[in-house]
């Protein structure tokens, strides 16, 4: 108990809440991520999907829904900052911060580990739909490589992806060029299928 409070009292000395990316581009990849959770539950409910897979489909939108809805607040909550704070109190304070790089590296397998079991799991609950789920898995799977991009946490990637391209292209950073496209090929995406189940209804009508 005095080892949980210690480090509680040690997060909250060297951790205050900030927005993540106070930037137009944090922002707007804000706005990328909630739009995209908001159309993937809405294709979750409205989309045609025939009945012997319609389950399993409206499964994978309503998870993709969550997730990009996470993101959303997690973006400028910058949660990981909090965990990553947490974590280096422990190890001072539990004794074994020498041996950090090997646990960061132990978490990083394991993150790698639990993405390519998702992707298992996926490919076996959407078998037989990929005509309509391959693109938004794809979507996913951007998703997916971005976060364990971050998840290294190395500081040249940090630099890399924190960088900025000349202003002539907006000052964008090469972070949003990189989080921006997952969310808007599954944005994109649920668009279409919506768009066509309208087609559908009108053609039925």
């Amino acid at each position: 108990m005095d080892n949980i409070v210690a480090i509680a009292s040690c997060t909250a000395e060297n951790w205050s809440p900030t927005i993540g990316d106070p930037t137009i581009w944090g922002w707007i990849t804000v706005v990328i991520y909630a739009s995209a959770a908001i159309i993937s539950a809405r294709t979750m409910q409205l989309a045609a999907f025939p009945a012997e897979s319609a389950t399993r489909e409206r499964v994978f939108w309503a998870l993709l829904a969550l997730g990009l809805a996470f993101l959303a607040i997690n973006k400028q909550l910058d949660l990981q900052t909090l965990l990553t704070t947490a974590g280096r109190c422990a190890a001072q304070i539990q004794g074994w911060y020498d041996a950090r790089r090997s646990l960061q590296a132990g978490l990083i397998i394991g993150l790698l580990v639990f993405v390519v079991l998702g992707g298992v799991f996926f490919l076996i609950l959407l078998r037989g739909t990929l005509r309509r789920s391959a693109i938004p898995l794809l979507g996913a799977m951007f998703v997916c490589g971005f976060v364990l991009v971050r998840a290294v946490g190395m500081h040249q990637v940090d630099a890399m992806i924190g960088m900025r391209l000349p202003a002539a292209f907006g000052s964008v950073k090469v972070n949003f060029l990189l989080e921006a496209p997952g969310p808007l090929i599954i944005m994109g995406w649920g668009l279409w299928l919506s768009r066509r189940n309208r087609r559908l209804q009108t053609n039925e009508g």
